[in-house]
């Protein structure tokens, strides 16, 4: 099992009412005169009248309510960035909100990640990388930031670990349940901004990526690497070199302790796959698809890490690419689905 994490800290200010929370000396901190809702806390002690959500708004800069969807831009070190802001139906904009970031791979755009555009003729419009689908039924909040020209460099980890507090300027995050994802080349972003140990994430999700550092992290931040053997343009030997890498720095087991097996027979019963089809739904896998297996490695320093072989889909791009765009896959997983379980059970 992962760590829980069960603290909850709020950054920045409440979704529901006038801000209650601030940052001292870069730690997030939470009004004690205020309860676990928000609410203000009468002479009493006990809680008064009870949060009231606010209303639905494309204003950045105002408290984020269920079903907004919003383009924001925040200044990081004197260069203006840009990202998607979700939060789902089911969000609850009256307690501290886990969140992900989510970012996109190289050629591709936010609006892609997001489900919100196809990427070339690909058929991503309404799913992207199913992070919205899976925060529709957990409740979280997701960011997906946009790279300069559609790409990522080492630098840009310094925007991706300021983007919490941004979205905490106008959303209680709770601090101790931020994660990052991302794919191809947001997948070398999201070990970057590991390698950081800036203490902002709580979990990293890579996704057909490697990284030549070695990244010993000093907080708790469990990992799940994702990668298809076929893969044509990140080898499966880079993956497997670059988490291999992680668990030494990490000083993980160095033999798997445990395996997960999402399709084929005997797979995990959850509900982690993709219905074919639009409306998307996460439905419980095939057991006749190829199985996705992802193994676990304990004991290490900053958490579990995981390494998840999943079959490569050919049939949206003639197998061009091999399984490295993985949100199309044999199993059908939504690797979304898989990482938020992962990383928070």
């Amino acid at each position: 099992m992962f760590p829980k994490l069960r603290f909850a800290v709020a950054i920045a200010v409440a979704a529901c009412g006038s801000p209650h929370a601030g940052v001292e000396d870069g730690r997030s901190v939470v009004d004690s005169n205020r309860g676990a809702d928000g609410a203000p806390r009468d002479s009493a002690g006990s809680d008064a009248a009870p949060c009231v959500p606010p209303a639905p708004s494309r204003d950045c800069g105002a408290p984020l309510a269920p079903g907004d969807q919003r383009t924001c831009t925040v200044t990081i070190a004197g260069a203006t960035r840009t990202y998607l802001l979700y939060a789902p139906a089911t969000y609850d904009a009256c307690h501290p909100a886990p969140l992900v970031v989510d970012a996109h791979g190289a050629q591709e755009t936010a609006e892609v990640q997001a489900g919100l555009a196809n990427f070339f003729t690909w058929p991503t419009l309404g799913i992207g990388s199913s992070f919205r689908l899976v925060a529709d039924r957990a409740g979280f909040v997701v960011a997906s930031p946009q790279g300069l020209d559609n790409a990522w460099a080492k630098s840009d980890a310094a925007f991706i670990s300021a983007l919490p507090a941004a979205v905490g300027a106008h959303t209680a995050i709770d601090a101790g349940r931020v994660y990052l994802s991302g794919i191809s080349n947001g997948g070398e972003l999201t070990y970057w901004s590991a390698c950081e140990d800036a203490g902002v994430f709580h979990g990293f999700a890579p996704i057909s990526a490697w990284n030549d550092d070695a990244c010993p992290v000093a907080h708790p931040a469990p990992l799940v690497h994702f990668h298809s053997r076929d893969d044509k343009l990140v080898s499966y030997a880079s993956g497997q070199a670059t988490f291999q890498r992680w668990l030494a720095a990490n000083h993980c087991a160095t033999t798997p302790t445990s395996q997960l097996q999402f399709g084929g027979a005997g797979g995990d019963p959850r509900p982690v796959c993709l219905s074919a089809g639009s409306p998307w739904q996460l439905v419980t896998c095939d057991p006749s698809a190829p199985a996705t297996v992802c193994e676990r490695f304990s004991g290490c320093d900053a958490g579990d890490a995981v390494f998840c072989t999943v079959p490569a889909d050919n049939g949206y791009d003639g197998g061009q690419a091999g399984g490295h765009i993985l949100y199309f896959n044999a199993t059908h997983l939504s690797l979304a689905a898989v990482t938020w379980d992962i990383l928070t059970e």
